[in-house]
């Protein structure tokens, strides 16, 4: 207990209260000493008046019976120990104790002192120098001098002449006993002794009471539930019944088990979890890692694509150029036959789709060719038509229409022209492959404020909100493992951020998808090659 905080308080607490009770009861007890003291010495001196008076009448007249008399019917009274009449030069002239009268006491004994210390002894002297305290055997007495002065009556009377001039004829020297009085101080002193001690007690009393519950328990009741939270026990809680210091400690001791018990069931279920989200982890590196050597692939078929093209654009030409010159040596020959005119236009078709064909092959060979961030005043609308041209033929083939709405007289921008024809491609590509046969797609282009707006609407099935959340995520796609690998939308989206525009996706399941391309007259930034 005493190495406690609260120990260690209500020791301080005790000791404090001891030294003060201690110190008031003795300030009290000299108080009340000091009182009985002054309340002694003014009966003393009102029983020096009231002997003074008493015998007035009897000095006069040198009554010396009558004078006794009165000395010891007072002297019989309580407390009083002895009373003498002494002359001025110190000649016990009356006295209780009668063995001492007639004897002569020195000038320098303690009832004289107060007076003949001085060369011309006072005829008053105030109350405190009349006063002495006498010992005795152990037993005090309180000693009271009262001077008798010459009075007319006195010195005019005719049985002892004091001559005028003699203004003080002795004092009176009554002795009480201070017995009683002690005897009551000490028992005052007593009673007082006890009732500091009883109040120590109390007060000691409660202060350990008050210390133990207000600050004992609380403070021990935290130490356990710190311990127990030490030892691994997050549910440890401590009450909180006050408002005070400690109860700001329990409550802020509460809030801090919370939180630890809340990371570390965070913890356990991260922990519980983790194989698995480690096994998810990798199972989608596995897909990018595919996805990655997928692009890789495309883009090596991309350049063997590049060369092909330009392998084969050299005898498509002949071809063209061959076919062109027969068909003008026939036209020489004049009049020909149904089958030679059958020919001819056999001739002309073949030289219509070789040179179709030849104009394709430059169209893939002029796109591979162009490097990004070629930027410089573009048509957008040319734009539009080279795309719907190069993806003509996949259109035929899916019995997908294209409708156009595009706005003449469109001013031009500065743009990447490839770039720009890449992202249309991949748009439309991308609603080619989800659109049935005898469904359409619709290109709109419109000039807005600060640039022009390209919008690519389809039939098609359209994307859930998920989806669409997602749609322009790098290697994210809905397509069957091999037919995609979800970069033509995130292709897109940098392509028109490079440009300094943005894009809107716009999609429902069952209402199609509503791409508008935004494009400023001049891009903020201009960006690299970002085809895969």
């Amino acid at each position: 207990m005493l190495r406690s905080v609260a120990g260690k308080l209500a020791l301080l607490l005790t000791v404090t209260l001891a030294v003060i009770f201690g110190v008031s009861a003795w300030h009290n007890l000299r108080i009340q000493e000091k009182s009985a003291t002054q309340i002694s010495l003014l009966n003393a001196t009102q029983l020096a008046d009231v002997l003074v008076g008493a015998t007035r009448e009897a000095m006069i007249i040198n009554d010396r019976e009558a004078i006794q008399a009165t000395m010891d019917t007072l002297a019989g009274q309580r407390d009083i120990e002895r009373i003498r009449f002494i002359k001025k030069r110190g000649q016990i002239a009356f006295s209780t104790d009668r063995s001492e009268i007639g004897t002569t006491l020195e000038m320098r004994t303690e009832q004289c002192i107060a007076c003949h210390q001085k060369v011309q002894p006072p005829e008053v002297l105030p109350t405190q120098d009349r006063a002495r305290i006498i010992v005795r055997n152990g037993h005090r007495f309180l000693g009271v001098t009262q001077t008798i002065r010459n009075e007319t009556a006195c010195s005019n009377s005719g049985c002892h002449v004091h001559q005028p001039e003699d203004r003080l004829l002795g004092v009176i020297d009554i002795n009480l006993d201070l017995g009683p009085a002690d005897e009551a101080h000490q028992e005052s002193a007593n009673e007082l002794l006890i009732s500091s001690l009883l109040g120590i007690l109390g007060v000691v009393v409660v202060t350990l009471w008050s210390v133990r519950r207000m600050v004992h328990r609380p403070v021990r009741k935290l130490i356990k539930e710190t311990r127990k939270l030490a030892e691994g026990d997050l549910g440890a809680r401590v009450p909180e019944i006050s408002q005070d210091e400690l109860g700001i400690l329990a409550k802020t001791f509460n809030s801090m088990a919370m939180d630890l018990e809340t990371a570390r069931r965070e913890l356990i279920e991260w922990g519980q979890t983790l194989e698995t989200r480690v096994e998810e982890k990798t199972n989608e590196l596995d897909r990018a890692q595919d996805q990655i050597i997928q692009v890789d692939r495309m883009a090596s078929l991309g350049k063997l694509a590049a060369v092909v093209a330009h392998e084969i654009n050299n005898p498509l030409a002949s071809v063209v150029t061959y076919a062109k010159i027969i068909i003008r040596r026939l036209k020489r020959q004049g009049d020909l036959t149904d089958e030679c005119t059958e020919n001819l236009e056999y001739l002309e078709s073949i030289a219509s789709e070789a040179s179709r064909c030849g104009e394709i092959v430059s169209q893939l060979l002029a796109f591979a060719r162009r490097r990004g961030g070629e930027f410089s005043p573009a048509d957008v609308n040319q734009i539009v038509e080279k795309a719907l041209f190069l993806i003509n033929h996949q259109l035929e083939i899916n019995g997908v229409e294209a409708k156009t709405d595009l706005q003449p007289d469109l001013p031009s921008i500065i743009a990447d022209q490839a770039q720009i024809q890449q992202a249309l491609m991949a748009l439309l590509i991308n609603a080619t492959q989800v659109l049935d046969q005898g469904e359409n797609i619709t290109l709109i282009t419109r000039a807005v404020d600060r640039g022009v707006e390209i919008t690519i609407s389809d039939t098609g099935p359209g994307m859930s909100a998920d989806v669409a959340r997602h749609a322009f995520e790098p290697f994210f796609t809905t397509k069957d493992q091999g037919d995609g690998v979800g970069l033509g939308l995130s292709v897109v989206y940098g392509i028109v951020e490079r440009h300094g525009g943005h894009i809107d996706l716009k999609t429902a399941p069952g209402e199609g998808c509503h791409f508008t391309l935004f494009l400023p007259d001049e891009p903020s930034q201009q960006g690299e090659d970002i085809r895969p």
